[in-house]
């Protein structure tokens, strides 16, 4: 599991794992590759951010590859952009739950 912490202020570290999840799960080196974005993470996710453009290309990939994205229903909630994100491309979820459920599986967490 990424998990991107990194907002727009740390765009290039956020894209490194953004890029990792997406090349990682491209080319099957993991079977089961997850990306959950929390904190101001959740910025990227901002159709209006300078970013987004970016964010969406991977989130785009995300759905090809079947590379489940999700985000903090918290914090989205507390950035104002529970209806600014495309719910097609990324689900809001519980962070505890998630980090449980990918505790419980056994799946390795990097944060970027």
């Amino acid at each position: 599991m990424v998990v991107i912490v990194s907002g727009p202020n740390e765009f290039e570290k956020a894209r490194q794992g953004l890029r990792a999840a997406r090349n990682l799960k491209r080319g099957r080196l993991i079977e089961d590759v997850r990306v959950f974005f929390v904190g101001p993470g959740v910025l990227l996710l901002d159709r209006e951010g300078e970013n987004y453009g970016q964010v969406e290309e991977f989130l785009q990939a995300y759905k090809q590859y079947g590379v489940r994205a999700s985000a903090c229903a918290g914090n989205l909630r507390a950035y104002g952009l529970e209806e600014k994100i495309d719910k097609n491309l990324v689900i809001a979820d519980d962070t505890a739950a998630v980090l449980a459920e990918a505790v419980a599986e056994g799946l390795s967490i990097a944060t970027f």
